[in-house]
């Protein structure tokens, strides 16, 4: 079987060649038109043919001056109608429609008069055969610029914006009426006038030349008037050219929300860059087809143009139903989403992709429908061995990619609502630490193991042997976990400490080495830290030596009462334990505590007070608040029954000679022991 690329340089080839033979033939396209110069003279020189033309003017000025004046005439008479039906409103295109219509019938009411008025002067006149002819020629020419004309202003309606049917602007309505008559004028008439020369007798080289140059005159108004639009017709492309829209203000919208594949703007972009270049080629080889008589050439032109924008109306029309159909099918109405605001980003989080994958489709067999329009059998490619190819291997990659994407939500709407979920009464369940912990760390591994499972089915379906891969993966892994010791120990020691549940995210824990604080987060390799001053520390699991957690389960919140050595013990144990009643029957500090408060009894005997033991068991990580609490309610307790709390103190004795001894109470200075110090000096 050939290759491919031999086929393709052939092609190429003769190409080349047919398009070297064309160029060279141009060149005598123009080469009667000396022929025409000289026919020019014979007319100005021969006093006969000065006759004819004499005849044929007057013939011209007579039928057509008489048309134009019946017509004009019954213009006038149908203004009023006409006007009536301009100056009626209405909104709706569909309305508007048979209005056009009425409008249009109008006026082609005077053009009927303008050719029966010219065909009826031509009738009583009698001229000769020629000039009949020549005559005949003007005024069809007439008759038909005028009804190009008068569908021109159905269409743009330049001076009845009520009856506009296409969404455009009064200056640009009368913009495209300007243009479309100014080509109307030199194609028609050129043509037209070109016929009455060769009836008068134009050499037929000469009669080619002068209709390529009125061809060759329109297509340079075209150029022209595509240069001119060139900014517009790009900035329109910028918008949404193929999906409905016409101004970049909703694709910004689109792109800020999502829905426009970077792809397809960046060919967007290049296409408005470079569409007047496209449409300028593409009239050339029009008119080149057409000057050089290339065989079914033009028709082949014509054809693969016209299927082209039919392809191109289908495709879109296609992609708009689609758009329709999943808004309205994927919608969800205005009170759910009140009173469920998040709801409409979580059901549709994978339809833009949908959609996009969608659209691709339909505009990939657009594709293909486009080049088989041109010649290109692009469907038989999709039947060879190469195109099932990459068909098998594009549907193969679809379904893993599908599948991929049903495990992940799956997974990860488990792990959300079991984190998230609530009991029969709306209550939301707290999960332990540990799971809070544990179940993201397992979602980001099924995250990982999805990605490399669709990235090595990817490869091996685009022809990689992943063999090879996976064997050098592993040589790399195994030479990256010796070059890594310290890595792969964090990562060890952190999943022993993860699975033991020794720590947790909202512990607080001490882990050695000046280390302590709140448990902020743990990854697999670090836990990071934030201590009582806000700073955070982030430790590398293979330095955790020894866990304190001080909030594992509950905690107890432990105090030393000190009394002094005058009070009743059981007295204030009594005290204490009541505050302990009335602290867990309020209910902002009742639901913190688990247990009754705990007297554990008379601890210790100091220097200047008796210590009385207690504890509170409380929720993780809630002691410190119920102990703040408890202490400022003790104390006011105390003050209110006169429970002496000791503080250290100072007694100095001073004597003066013949003065009985002054003593005073001093408090003792900041450092100095807890016991009371006395100090005497003698006479």
């Amino acid at each position: 079987m050939e290759p491919p690329s031999s086929r393709v340089l052939e092609f190429m080839s003769e190409r080349v060649g047919r398009l070297s033979r064309q160029m060279i033939a141009i060149g005598a396209v123009f080469a009667d038109l000396p022929d025409t110069v000289e026919w020019l003279q014979g007319q100005a020189t021969d006093e006969m043919r000065r006759d004819r033309w004499i005849q044929v003017g007057l013939q011209l000025v007579l039928a057509v001056g008489v048309g134009f004046l019946a017509g004009a005439a019954m213009s006038r008479l149908l203004r009023r109608a006409r006007q009536s039906i301009e100056s009626r409103r209405n909104e709706r295109i569909l309305a508007r429609l048979p209005l056009v219509i009425l409008r249009t019938v109008i006026e082609l009411v005077p053009i009927g008069v303008f050719a029966v008025a010219g065909y009826g002067t031509l009738s009583v006149t009698d001229p000769p055969l020629v000039v009949r002819l020549v005559a005949l020629i003007v005024i069809n020419a007439t008759i038909l610029i005028q009804l190009i004309l008068a569908l021109t202003r159905g269409v743009l309606a330049p001076t009845a914006p009520n009856l506009r049917m296409l969404p455009i602007g009064d200056e640009s309505a009368h913009y495209g009426y300007i243009w479309a008559r100014r080509l109307a004028y030199t194609g028609v008439y050129g043509y037209f006038i070109s016929e009455a020369a060769y009836m008068l007798g134009l050499p037929s080289g000469s009669y080619e030349a002068l209709l390529k140059l009125v061809g060759l005159v329109i297509t340079g108004m075209l150029v022209i008037l595509i240069l001119q639009n060139r900014r517009d017709v790009a900035e329109w492309l910028r918008g949404r050219p193929l999906g409905g829209g016409s101004n970049g203000t909703v694709e910004a919208q689109e792109i800020a929300a999502g829905n426009r594949s970077g792809a397809f703007r960046a060919a967007r972009r290049r296409l408005a860059d470079v569409w007047h270049i496209l449409a300028i080629l593409y009239l050339v080889v029009i008119y080149g087809i057409w000057a050089l008589s290339v065989q079914d050439g033009f028709e082949f032109m014509l054809r693969a143009t016209g299927l082209s924008i039919l392809v191109l109306i289908a495709a879109r029309i296609v992609v708009n139903l689609i758009d329709a159909l999943i808004r309205r099918g994927f919608s969800i109405s205005p009170e759910v989403k009140l009173q469920f605001p998040h709801l409409e980003e979580r059901a549709n989080r994978y339809l833009p992709i949908l959609q996009r994958v969608i659209k691709a489709v339909v505009w990939f067999f657009a594709l293909l429908a486009l080049l088989n329009a041109w010649g290109v059998d692009s469907f038989a490619w999709l039947e060879s061995p190469i195109g099932q190819r990459i068909s098998s291997a594009v549907v193969s990659i679809g379904v893993v990619l599908i599948l991929a994407a049903i495990t992940w939500e799956v997974t990860s709407n488990l792990i959300e609502h079991y984190l998230t979920g609530t009991d029969r009464y709306g209550t939301r369940i707290e999960r332990s630490a540990r799971v809070r912990t544990l179940l993201p760390l397992l979602r980001n591994a099924v995250m990982v193991v999805l990605i490399t499972v669709v990235a090595l089915v990817a490869l091996s379906e685009i022809g990689v042997n992943i063999a090879p891969l996976l064997a050098g993966a592993g040589v790399i892994g195994l030479a990256i976990g010796f070059g890594s010791q310290t890595l792969v120990k964090d990562v060890i020691t952190g999943l022993f400490i993860l699975f033991e549940d020794t720590i947790s995210v909202g512990d607080v824990v001490d882990v050695g080495g000046g280390h302590s604080g709140l448990v902020e987060a743990i990854t697999i390799r670090t836990i990071k830290l934030r201590d009582q001053a806000g700073g955070v520390h982030s430790i590398p699991f293979s330095q955790v030596n020894s866990v304190l957690n001080l909030t594992k389960d509950f905690s107890y919140y432990v105090m030393d009462i000190g009394i002094g050595y005058g009070e009743d013990t059981d007295r204030v144990i009594g005290v204490i334990k009541d505050l302990g009643a009335e602290l867990q029957a309020t209910p902002q500090f009742g639901r913190l505590i688990l247990e009754p408060i705990e007297i554990l009894g008379v601890d210790a005997f100091r220097d200047n007070a008796v210590i009385i033991k207690a504890r509170i068991k409380t929720r993780p990580i809630q002691q410190w608040t119920v102990g703040r609490e408890f202490n400022r309610r003790m104390k006011r307790r105390f003050d209110e029954l006169g429970i002496e709390i000791p503080f250290p103190q100072r007694t100095i004795h001073i004597r003066n000679d013949g003065q009985p001894p002054l003593a005073a109470e001093l408090p003792a200075p900041a450092g100095s022991p807890p016991q009371a110090l006395r100090a005497g000096r003698g006479g």
